[in-house]
């Protein structure tokens, strides 16, 4: 019996690597730094299904930058990759990143082409980074009271969401949750919820909202999908109190979790019967274990135990059901207001933020801090609105980006922003000049994107003192960018340093590459 015939590869030695990689990185560095500083454009981006996407977002942009050659995608694919760390860690700086990893590819290929072993650049550049990290620590400044206004409309682009996300940060704090959604508004709608908030609602409504005083809660993590299910669970959690609906009325519930099928169908037409009244909320959208802790934090939260796939519904007890002060819940979302500040709801806050402290993966840490706020009580809520869909997603592509670099200086302070920390950082003696030049090309990037005469404006800034540079939303004039409230968080730069200075250094150290090749077929 013949085998399958095996992929063929390509191979490429050192100079066509390298050739090709810059190509790649060339094509992503045009396109993401068109976004880049005040003045940069937005940028059209077509998907395969339904309407294009408007952004000035650089990590978007680079994500939708590949090519057919697949050696000079791959060259596309590392400057992404500098830029998802950013993104990832930062939240912010994506486009600088993507053009100081070009500028540093670009000069150090040239360096390579003159004579310089790649392994000796690549140490140079190690040396560099680590150069510049340490400068750079010393150059931060923790953020003084108005200035995370300065970084939020810095960030965003506009003075009035700058001031909606400072004001934000500075309510709940570095670590408090801050949620930004589309909604069918006209503009921006931002909200404080001193309560536990859910990204879920009763979708049973027709419109507008539901509210219930001191209700019965029951927190279910099985799945509860026969109208027998749901009769079990209301009949037990009323003897549970010796509650008798025909002298103490009508029974109000709030139940939260996994009701399915006949289970919700029956619930729904026990509140239309007059039995009960009650809002029924289906589990959050969340995916595997992260939905359970969620559904524990509520039962925590309403001083209960949540019903499990080991619970027997007809053994119910007291301890399966919680009570709060408050619900209010339409089609999309729900808020549960409770004073009860147990010893219970301290320890799991503690044990969240305990977990936290060691969480590796930036997506999980966004979600532990989210469940942290809910918990306490400390929700700022963003509703983006606007005209079109393409104009919400690109409004909310700013908002998360500013949120990010605001909560950034709140926790790990400032340097003046413009590019002019990169430019401070250029002056450092024993950085090597593929550096030095790398810091001040992107440096000039940011003055061409404001049609500014790059060459000139490079020159009157580097004999500047630090801290000076050019007010591009204005008419360039050099000015004092602390005093002009134009601020970076130390976070943001740290991690565009070492993220470029890093994919940079491995680039260009590649001796050989193999690729695909496409089947004729």
């Amino acid at each position: 019996m013949a085998q399958d015939a095996k992929d063929n590869r390509i191979l490429l030695n050192e100079k066509d690597t390298r050739t090709k990689i810059l190509e790649g990185a060339k094509a992503s560095y045009d396109a993401v730094t068109a976004t880049f500083g005040p003045r940069g454009k937005n940028v059209l981006l077509e998907k395969p299904f339904g309407r294009p996407m408007l952004t000035r977002d650089g990590v978007t942009v680079a994500r939708d930058v590949y090519f057919s050659d697949r050696s000079k995608n791959m060259g596309a694919q590392l400057v992404l990759e500098a830029s998802e760390v950013t993104n990832r860690i930062a939240g912010d700086g994506t486009t600088g990143t993507v053009a100081l990893s070009y500028n540093l590819l670009k000069n150090g290929a040239q360096a390579i082409e003159a004579g310089v072993h790649p392994m000796e650049v690549k140490a140079q550049l190690l040396n560099d980074q680590n150069l510049m990290l340490d400068k750079l620590a010393k150059l931060a400044k923790p953020v003084k009271k108005g200035q995370l206004l300065s970084v939020a409309t810095v960030s965003s682009g506009d003075p009035l969401l700058g001031q909606l996300i400072s004001e934000a940060v500075e309510r709940v704090g570095a670590d408090g949750g801050i949620l930004a959604e589309k909604a069918p508004l006209d503009d921006i709608e931002r909200e404080f919820v001193n309560g536990y908030y859910l990204q879920s609602g009763f979708q049973a409504l027709q419109s507008g909202k539901k509210e219930l005083g001191n209700p019965f809660v029951i927190v279910t993590i099985r799945r509860l999908s026969s109208a027998a299910d749901i009769a079990d669970v209301l009949t037990k959690a009323l003897q549970a109190f010796g509650f008798n609906p025909q002298t103490d009325g009508i029974p109000r519930f709030l139940i939260v979790g996994n009701v399915e099928d006949g289970a919700y169908i029956n619930a729904v037409n026990l509140i239309n019967q007059g039995k009960i009244d009650a809002i029924v909320v289906k589990s959050p959208p969340q995916f595997g274990e992260m939905s359970k802790q969620l559904l524990e934090d509520i039962a925590v939260y309403a001083g209960c135990s949540p019903i499990t796939d080991t619970t027997n519904l007809r053994e119910l007890n007291k301890s399966f059901v919680g009570t709060v002060d408050k619900v209010v819940s339409n089609k999309t979302e729900t808020t549960i207001f409770s004073d009860n500040k147990t010893e219970a709801i301290q320890t799991r806050v503690q044990e969240i933020k305990d977990q936290l402290e060691t969480e590796t993966v930036d997506a999980v840490s966004e979600k532990l801090r989210d469940r942290v706020a809910k918990l306490e009580g400390k929700i700022a809520l963003f509703r983006i609105g606007g005209a079109t869909d393409t104009s919400k997603e690109e409004k909310e592509f700013r908002i998360e980006d500013a949120i990010h670099a605001t909560r950034a200086a709140a926790s790990d302070g400032v340097v003046p922003g413009g590019c002019t920390t990169l430019l401070e950082l250029s002056k450092l003696e024993g950085l090597s000049e593929i550096t030095r030049k790398s810091l001040r090309d992107t440096f000039k990037r940011l003055l061409v994107n404001a049609n500014q005469p790059a060459e000139v404006k490079l020159e009157e800034a580097l004999k500047a003192d630090y801290g000076f540079g050019f007010n591009l939303r204005g008419d360039g004039e050099l000015v004092d960018m602390v005093k002009a409230g134009i601020l970076d968080p130390k976070l943001v730069i740290e991690q565009v340093v070492k993220n470029s200075t890093q994919t940079a250094a491995d680039s260009l150290s590649i001796g050989v590459s193999a690729v695909f090749e496409d089947k004729k077929d």
